[in-house]
């Protein structure tokens, strides 16, 4: 029977549920499957139509299936191995299909979701979970605990109760046997109460400025004529639009758990960073769920990935970041403004950060803070001393504008180096100093798959190209420093569409790319 209910499951349930499909489809015993909770009755009936095409041979050729969650959607990529042209194509129209189905119903329960897009970037839920964080009973539970705790005032959400039971069902196979319409089925209690769904918690703010020093801010222009009046009314104007003198501050996505899973899939070398992301982000759940860790220092080789690694991140939770070329600073006026006292004076990239953005923990790379030559008359460092100390922090004064403070405190530092023997011991003992390691040729591979997936996800021909890599490629990229990656493989999916094959081969990866140079017309040897 169908359900005539839907809800969110415990997380026992769910993995019942996936126990109950690995001993219908035995076939699925080395594949990964984790789909979100709410679709798994999507999934099923995929599967079932999957046995369909399969047939008789489908356990000498089995499909070659992965399921995954990232952030409400449902990933689904199969390939059926030794299968003929229409079989294959087949196969591609029904996960089509399968996830269309799954972007139209909710991760949660598998109710019909707000909107009609089955091209939507993410998975959307439906009105009885669009406010809940997780894809879990017991994470609706969590936030509702964590919203009384603040005092916060809760949203009343309506639990739809048409029936206790869920189920799944499988059409027919072609043995025609009754138990091919059995379901994967999930007897749950009636609701109570404690699982009535929550809103997620609303952002922080804090206060960045006081608004009487931007009125000391443009007084004091008054008399400089109308260009300065002018230009620090329009800076005035722009702090307005980001928010006056109040900021939000960016909260943990309420998958963060699978976020950080996902960074080490792209990242494997950066186990340390995630590992001290997952403490820090602990601790924010229990409160007010703020993106907040301690200034980190990453040291490795050059190449590894930590510029990429850094903005990875920021997109991710969705923070605004800048990237600061320490190597090439003369002073401090790049992060820190320069004196007002000079004609050209400008306002640093920290203060247009935090007074220009509407959050007020965004993420600040300082890339290559070894290559600072201390020998300057003006210490390019000299800021980062009050800076990464969040005491000190929450006074920041921009040398340009001194006419009112901002607080900084709440700006997530990561710092980039190839060695910290350069760097002074007061700013090392300011920072957690991580030691990256070069990723071993095993984990290139792994990075070499991720960033083909991501860029198959994220360009509109994606589709038109095999799921992954063959090993034979990947072994060949195993050699390359992570920078490179991305280029050699955009390269070879361009060579591969060029001779209109769905996959790239090792013959489609461009030659070494090293640093030498080659020559140009007629001095080309």
């Amino acid at each position: 029977m169908i359900s005539k209910g839907c809800r969110s499951l415990r997380r026992k349930e769910y993995r019942l549920a996936i126990d109950q499909l690995r001993q219908r489809h035995p076939w699925l015993a080395q594949q990964i499957v984790e789909p979100p909770p709410g679709h798994l009755r999507v999934l099923a009936h995929f599967l079932a139509q999957c046995e369909l095409l399969m047939g008789e041979t489908g356990h000498q050729n089995p499909l070659m299936l992965c399921v995954t969650t990232v952030r409400d959607k449902m990933l689904l990529r199969c390939e059926l191995t030794n299968a003929s042209m229409q079989r294959e194509r087949a196969i591609q129209d029904i996960t089509e299909q399968a996830r269309d189905a799954a972007q139209l119903s909710c991760p949660v329960c598998g109710a019909p979701s707000m909107v009609s897009d089955v091209h939507a970037a993410q998975g959307q839920r439906c009105m009885e979970h669009a406010g809940v964080g997780g894809l879990f009973a017991e994470d609706v539970r969590r936030h509702r605990q964590m919203a009384r705790q603040r005092g916060a005032q809760r949203t009343s959400l309506t639990v739809g109760h048409r029936g206790d039971e869920v189920m799944v069902l499988l059409p027919k196979t072609e043995s025609g046997e009754d138990e091919q319409q059995a379901a994967v089925s999930l007897l749950l209690s009636s609701a109570s109460p404690s699982d009535a769904a929550e809103p997620c918690p609303t952002e922080p703010t804090v206060t960045l400025l006081e608004l009487a020093g931007l009125k000391r801010f443009v007084d004091r222009h008054r008399p400089k004529g109308d260009d300065k009046l002018r230009r620090a009314q329009a800076m005035v104007e722009r702090i307005n639009t980001a928010g006056s003198e109040r900021r939000k501050l960016g909260v943990l996505p309420c998958d963060w758990p699978a976020v950080l899973d996902e960074f080490i899939q792209a990242f494997p070398n950066f186990f340390e960073l995630a590992d001290l992301l997952r403490d820090h982000f602990a601790l924010s759940a229990l409160g007010d769920q703020r993106v907040a860790w301690p200034p980190v220092l990453l040291v490795g080789s050059a190449g590894i990935g930590k510029t990429e690694a850094a903005r990875w991140l920021a997109e991710k939770l969705s923070l605004p970041f800048r990237v600061l070329d320490m190597a090439s600073a003369q002073s401090g006026s790049p992060l820190a403004g320069s004196e007002s006292f000079w004609s050209n004076s400008e306002p640093g990239m920290l203060f247009e950060l935090l007074a220009y953005q509407p959050k007020a923990n965004p993420i600040m790379l300082l890339d290559e803070l070894d290559k600072v030559d201390q020998q300057k008359p003006y210490d390019p460092m000299a800021p980062l001393y009050t800076l990464l100390e969040s005491r000190s922090a929450r006074s920041f004064m921009d040398l340009s504008i001194r006419d009112f403070t901002i607080d900084a405190s709440h700006v997530n530092w990561i710092a980039t180096a190839n060695c910290a023997d350069n760097i002074p011991a007061p700013l090392l003992s300011r920072m957690a100093v991580l030691h990256v390691q070069a990723p071993t040729p095993d984990q290139v591979a792994r990075i070499a798959q991720a960033i083909y997936v991501r860029m198959r996800a994220e360009a509109c021909w994606g589709e038109t190209f095999a799921s992954k890599l063959d090993d034979a490629v990947l072994d060949q990229l195993r050699g390359l420093p992570p920078r490179q990656l991305s280029q050699a493989l955009r390269r070879a999916l361009g060579r591969a569409a060029r001779d209109e094959r769905d996959h790239i081969t090792i013959q489609d990866l461009p030659p070494a790319m090293g640093p030498a140079v080659r020559g140009i017309g007629f001095i080309a040897t």
